[in-house]
């Protein structure tokens, strides 16, 4: 068997790792040292089957992936995601690394399990189920020396290992600090996770120091038992997982686990500073209803989006008309100013629908290319058109067969589509382009808009026919300022990322009136987060300048009414007087936006923030 070179011990005092990486060298020693690496990733298709089956570990990792992602475009890093096989699932950093990274097949849809990569980060933390940093020569294959690599395991409330974090580099640029970097994110992911459990929640610390191994966190079932348990919970009870799963809670800690920030104590005596965190309970289905199942990683919400905060007093009641007027076979029609959470209210009506078995079919009515719309939407044969696909599509209406079609911002369908649209609802079936046979179709229907549908059909812009078709159920969802939790929500939404607020910042991001929505408010705390990594609470004089400011502070709306997006940000010396109605204040944002972009629409309106569509009929 090949030996590892001496680089391994000469390294720096690394007596631990070296040891780990003389056992990873012996596991590989089937392995041939000089071989070159596979540049054969898994087809488009499959990585994304593969991506689908992780939503869950690939929306609760975003947060964590986008900080460290931008870390790493700085220092010419790339930062990866890998699943329990040891497959790379995402990439995030420097684009020129990624060309580098692929020469040796350090890529999304390639696994690098041990097995099949030799000694790297990656495949041997999946092994030992430990971070760990593999640099240069340390790699078992000779063309991987060129990378710097380090890598922690994200688990599971119960220790499974759910995901590998990796942030690798060439392999002369080696710093200490990194791997304790991507061992805290890595935490942090597994945090995320565990804080969407809807189990009662004990969040406690033992003494006040970052040696204290940061915010523990346990999840109790009704019975008081330990159902899951973070890093930090183990490290301040002196325990593992196989300990701790399913024993009561009072064997560990002492204190009375029925109430919120009552005082704790460890059995030894030593105090814990934490509180009780308990969950708002998802309504109960009617008596008559089939019960919802557990949702499985594969039907949580995607990646980009972010989850629909449990419903309040207000949001709960709506959540459950929409079920049952889905399971009697009306159509639902959510409406609410942009960001309320629409498309992720829709995937849980879907969740818990009779329609849960099957597939949740999105459509953004505003988004599909007009010169394709009708053949993405009812599939075409083989050879309908040119640049058909050979073996022809089956469309995105029947691609949501015995499951839920929601169709999002439905109030930017052309005319002409809403007459084929309506004519499908109708008589429950498609008619293929190029085919003349028609598929018959079976699927529950939420439709969604931020506009003002009635308006829309008053001026000839969508047809009533097919708003009365939608709107079998309308139901109204509240802003952001509506909830009567705000402050606290905030709170449990940063910690969620790790981080913590002071009360002046929670209180000034609770009187900010979030145009925006849940959209804007995570991204503020996401931002905020990145800026401040540390275990430091945030204060009020870190937030953005514009936030904090009550609504009655802001400019008073038009006679037309509330409801507009927020207005972009302008350049300094180009915002208009402040005494300027709405309607000028967005021209003018158009025009600076256009003139930045040269003239070019699409550049424009992703500057803007709004579809290239939307921009269009402005313009008008």
């Amino acid at each position: 068997m090949q030996t590892p070179p001496s680089i391994h011990l000469t390294m720096g005092p690394r007596p631990q790792a070296a040891t780990r990486i003389h056992q990873s060298w012996a596991r590989c020693a089937d392995l041939d040292p000089a071989l070159l690496a596979d540049p054969n990733p898994l087809p488009r298709a499959d990585l994304d089957v593969r991506r689908e089956a992780h939503r869950h570990l690939l929306h609760a990792a975003e947060p964590s992936l986008e900080a460290l992602g931008a870390l790493a475009d700085a220092a010419h890093n790339v930062v990866l995601l890998a699943d329990a096989s040891g497959l790379i699932l995402h990439e995030r950093g420097s684009r020129s690394f990624q060309d580098k990274a692929r020469r040796v097949a350090l890529q999304p849809g390639v696994s690098w399990a041990e097995p099949l990569r030799g000694t790297n980060a990656i495949g041997t933390a999946l092994h030992d189920g430990r971070a760990v940093r593999i640099h240069g020569a340390e790699h078992f294959l000779a063309c991987n020396s060129i990378l710097s690599c380090h890598a922690a395991p994200i688990f599971s409330a119960t220790g499974e290992i759910l995901g590998i974090l990796d942030l690798s580099g060439p392999a002369d640029d080696m710093r200490d600090y990194v791997l304790a970097l991507v061992q805290r994110m890595a935490r942090g992911i597994a945090d995320q996770i565990l804080g969407e459990s809807p189990l009662r929640r004990l969040d406690f610390r033992l003494g006040q120091g970052p040696e204290n191994g940061g915010h523990a966190l346990l999840l109790l079932d009704d019975d008081a038992r330990i159902a899951g348990a973070n890093e930090a919970a183990l490290h301040a009870l002196d325990a593992d997982w196989e300990r701790l799963i399913g024993t009561p809670c009072a064997q560990w800690i002492d204190g009375p686990l029925h109430t919120r920030d009552a005082p704790l104590h460890r059995h030894d005596g030593r105090p814990l500073t934490g509180r009780l965190i308990v969950p708002p309970r998802m309504p109960a289905r009617p008596a008559s209803a089939p019960p919802a199942p557990r949702p499985a990683p594969s039907a949580s919400l995607r990646p980009e989006a972010r989850p629909l905060p449990a419903p309040d007093a207000v949001s709960a009641p709506l959540l459950d008309q929409a079920v049952r007027a889905l399971d009697a076979g009306l159509a639902v029609l959510l409406c609410g100013e942009t960001g309320t959470g629409k498309e992720v209210l829709s995937r849980h009506i879907h969740a818990r629908s009779t329609w849960r078995d099957g597939p949740f079919v999105a459509i953004n009515c505003a988004a599909l290319p007009e010169h394709l719309v009708e053949s993405e939407l009812f599939g075409y044969e083989p050879g309908a058109f040119t640049g058909a696909r050979r073996e022809g599509a089956r469309g995105l209406l029947r691609q949501a067969q015995g499951g839920v079609l929601f169709l999002d911002e439905i109030g930017d369908m052309p005319l002409a589509l809403q007459t084929r649209l309506l004519r499908v609802l109708q008589e429950r079936e498609v008619q293929p382009l190029g085919s003349d046979k028609r598929v018959p179709l079976s699927f529950g229907l939420v439709s969604a808009s931020h506009q003002n549908l009635k308006a829309l059909v008053a001026q000839g812009r969508f047809r009533a026919d097919l708003y009365y078709r939608l709107q079998d159920m309308p139901l109204q969802l509240p802003p952001l300022r509506d909830r009567h939790d705000l402050a606290a929500f905030i709170d449990e939404a940063y910690r969620a990322l790790g981080g913590r607020l002071a009360a002046d910042a929670r209180h000034a991001l609770a009187r900010h009136d979030w145009p925006g929505n849940y959209r804007e408010l995570f991204s503020v705390l996401r931002r905020l987060r990145c800026q401040h990594p540390g275990p430091v609470p945030v204060m009020a004089g870190s937030l953005p300048a514009d936030i904090g400011q009550p609504a009655d502070a802001a400019p008073a709306a038009p006679a037309d009414g509330p409801g507009h997006a927020a207005e972009p940000d302008h350049p300094p010396g180009a915002r208009p007087h402040p005494g300027t109605g709405l309607r000028a204040l967005e021209r003018h944002a158009i025009e600076q936006a256009l003139q930045a972009c040269q003239g070019n629409v699409s550049r424009a309106a992703r500057r803007l923030g709004i579809h290239r569509s939307t921009l269009y009929r402005k313009l008008k």
